[in-house]
């Protein structure tokens, strides 16, 4: 740019010195005489340098627009071309706008729904959350509850074990009972099948006793149930009857009841029973 203002100002300087040489040199215009001074002749000199510079501005202009045709054709096809793209431009703009309005439509739309589905959430939240809560409650409970079930529990088993233990205890001493009841059976059903063998007559040491009659044998000091039995089972069922008993018979009652004869006599069943039948 600052070669054009360069040549503008070499024009400008070259027309101001030929205007001069012209007027001086060829003219003669110029003279400080007064007497040699000619306004007819000044005036057309004028006329003359300003159709000169007419002349050269046309000629250089003509000669410039003819060096720089190509270049504005360039341009003037360029400024075509780029009105072409102003006008699609402007048409894509305006699609563009039409486009940017539906999609704001849209995004208003969307954004209310949005705003709606975030409220309906909101909602749904504060319902979760309330429910969360009463669960949480819920849950405190029921844990509550299984600790005391699980203690109850515990409890239970403990109980359960003393229980299964006392059970064990029992049908251990149940089955003692049963085993000494098979042999209290056996022991009785061998008893009964020696008094059937065995008559009253076999023990001349006792009188038979009358069907009525029969005393508690264990008033007397050394004789419990058992012994009752054994002493029933030889046929002795009175007072009277131990009363009777001398000491060759002492020693085989208790060879037949196999009991301690020397106990018969320390307790004294004879005495003591005397002394109770009367």
């Amino acid at each position: 740019m600052k070669k054009y203002y360069w040549f503008l100002l070499l024009f400008i300087g070259w027309i101001i010195g030929s205007s001069l040489w012209y007027l001086y040199g060829v003219k003669g215009v110029i003279n400080a005489d007064p007497h040699y001074f000619d306004p007819h002749t000044r005036l057309l000199a004028i006329v003359e340098i300003f159709t000169m510079l007419l002349v050269a501005c046309l000629l250089g202009y003509a000669i410039a627009w003819w060096l720089r045709q190509d270049t504005i054709e360039n341009q003037e096809e360029q400024d075509a071309t780029l009105i072409e793209r102003i006008t699609l431009q402007q048409a894509d703009n305006e699609e563009l706008n039409n486009k940017i309005l539906l999609w704001s439509e849209k995004h208003r739309h969307d954004l209310t729904e949005c705003q709606q589905k975030q409220h309906e959430i909101n909602t749904e939240k504060e319902n979760l959350q309330q429910r969360f809560h009463e669960l949480e409650i819920l849950l405190a409970q029921t844990r509550q509850e299984f600790l005391l079930a699980q203690t109850q529990h515990q409890q239970s088993e403990n109980d359960s074990g003393t229980l299964r233990y006392k059970i064990r205890q029992l049908e251990y001493q149940n089955k003692e009972l049963a085993e000494a009841n098979e042999k209290l059976q056996t022991e009785i059903a061998g008893l009964h099948s020696l008094k059937r063998e065995r008559s009253f007559s076999e023990h001349p040491f006792v009188r038979p006793a009358e069907p009525d009659e029969k005393d508690d044998l264990t008033q007397i000091k050394g004789i419990g149930p058992f012994i009752e039995k054994r002493l029933n089972m030889i046929g002795i069922y009175t007072l009277q009857q131990l009363s009777e008993l001398t000491p060759e018979m002492i020693d085989r009652v208790g060879a037949a009841i196999e009991f301690f004869p020397h106990r018969i006599l320390k307790d004294d069943w004879a005495g003591q029973a005397a002394r109770l039948s009367k």
